[in-house]
């Protein structure tokens, strides 16, 4: 009977232990620097940052996977838009070669064309990251947001 409550005692400990906010600072780092590299729209830098297999989703919805599929749309993104995004990580933690960071974040996106409005946005990122060859990359990457940019295809 002793040993049954010292095993419920020592898994509820488990289960209730609060997981560390910040753990590991290299892990918000890689959202810091898909911002500044977003922002200069330096997109080889950008996709560096990314699996081959990674999968994006936006404020609307919308979903992309594989890494040739976002070097398409993150394209066609910067062409219409310039961007400065400010991350603000939450929170982040590590278990093996799987991690992520999660946060808000504001936007001010301008139109690169004469038309249209600049449109100011904000909400929560999540990045899920995975270690490859000792390096986090982004394998996920989902945003919400009060205003979605709406991108021509």
């Amino acid at each position: 009977m002793i040993r049954t409550i010292a095993a419920a005692v020592i898994a509820a400990g488990f289960v209730a232990a609060p997981i560390e906010a910040n753990a590991d600072p290299s892990l918000a780092q890689v959202s810091q620097d898909w911002a500044r590299e977003w922002q200069a729209k330096h997109l080889d830098a950008v996709f560096a940052l990314y699996t081959q297999d990674a999968v994006f989703m936006d404020a609307t919805g919308s979903r992309v996977s594989g890494l040739p599929a976002l070097k398409r749309f993150f394209t066609t993104v910067l062409s219409q838009y310039s961007a400065k995004p400010l991350m603000h990580s939450v929170a982040n933690y590590a278990s093996g070669d799987l991690a992520y960071d999660w946060g808000d974040y504001s936007e001010v996106v301008t139109p690169t064309s004469k038309s249209g409005a600049v449109i100011e946005t904000r909400g929560t990122y999540l990045v899920i990251l995975r270690r490859v060859r000792g390096k986090w990359l982004i394998a996920e990457q989902m945003w919400t947001g009060n205003v979605p940019v709406p991108v021509k295809q």
